[in-house]
C-alpha cells in the first residue's frame, strides 16, 4: 500500500497484511482504542442524523417564508436598484434569528419544464413571457486528463503537446479529443436584474422553481459576552 508523506512527491510504503476477499463483515478483525473515542465518534454521528432529518424537515419552510419575503420587496422596488435586497432575518417565538440568503448563483436546471413553465407565465403587463428573452443556452467546455496518463503513468511529453496543439495530438495518440463542450440553459446576464420589474411575485417564485439559485440559511447566534 501506498501513502503519502509530507507532500504529494514523497511516497513511502508499509506493510498490511493481504485482505482476505473471502472473509465476510462478521470476520472482519477488532482493534481496542483507548478511552471512548469510538463511543463518542458513533454518538456524535447519530446526532449528525438527527439534525440532517430536522434540517430537511424544517428547510422547505424557511425557504418559502424567506423567499416570499425577499421577492415581494424587489418586486415592489423594482424601479428602485439600490433597494434591491438578497437577504432576510427571519425570526421565531422564541426570538432565535436565522438569516436567508437568496443568491444569483444558477443552479441546473431541465430546459422542458422551463419552457413549460414560461409557456404559463405572463408579464405584468399581460403579456406571454417568451423564455427566449431571458434564457439561452451557453457553451460548457469539459477536459478529460485522463489522456495524460500513459500506463499508469503521467506523461509530461504527451501533457506539452496536447498544450501545444490538443486537436492534432489527440489524432496522433488515437484518443477521442479530451476537450468536450456541451450546451447548458442560463439566464441571462441581466435577468436577476429585469425579472422585478417584468414578473410579479407569484411568477418570480414559479421561475425559482424551474431557474433555480442556490439559497443559504444561516443561523444568526449573539456574540459571547
Amino acid at each position: 500500500m501506498l501513502v503519502y508523506s509530507g507532500t504529494m512527491a514523497k511516497l513511502t510504503s508499509i506493510d498490511l497484511p493481504d485482505a482476505d476477499t473471502k472473509k465476510s463483515s462478521n470476520n472482519i478483525p477488532s482493534v481496542p482504542v483507548e478511552g471512548d473515542t469510538v463511543t463518542r465518534y458513533n454518538e456524535a454521528c447519530d446526532q449528525i442524523d438527527k439534525a440532517e432529518a430536522v434540517i430537511n424537515e424544517l428547510k422547505p419552510v424557511l425557504h418559502e417564508v424567506g423567499l416570499q419575503a425577499v421577492f415581494e420587496h424587489n418586486v415592489a422596488h423594482a424601479s428602485e436598484p439600490k433597494e434591491i435586497l438578497s437577504s432576510v432575518n427571519l425570526t421565531d417565538s422564541e426570538g432565535e434569528v436565522c438569516q436567508l440568503s437568496w443568491t444569483r448563483k444558477d443552479l441546473k436546471n431541465d430546459k422542458a419544464q422551463v419552457q413549460a413553465e414560461f409557456n404559463r407565465l405572463r408579464t405584468v403587463e399581460g403579456k406571454k413571457a417568451d423564455v427566449n428573452e431571458f434564457a439561452g443556452f451557453e457553451p460548457v467546455a469539459k477536459f478529460d486528463a485522463k489522456v495524460f496518463i500513459v500506463d499508469g503513468k503521467f506523461d509530461e511529453k504527451r501533457y506539452k503537446a496536447f498544450m501545444d496543439a490538443i486537436a492534432k495530438v489527440a489524432k496522433g495518440f488515437n484518443v477521442d479529443n479530451p476537450l468536450s463542450c456541451t450546451k447548458v440553459l442560463k439566464p441571462k446576464p441581466d435577468f436577476h436584474d429585469r425579472r422585478w420589474q417584468v414578473f410579479d411575485v407569484e411568477a418570480n417564485l414559479a421561475i425559482q422553481t424551474v431557474l433555480p439559485t442556490q439559497v443559504n440559511l444561516k443561523p444568526i447566534r449573539p456574540e459571547a459576552e
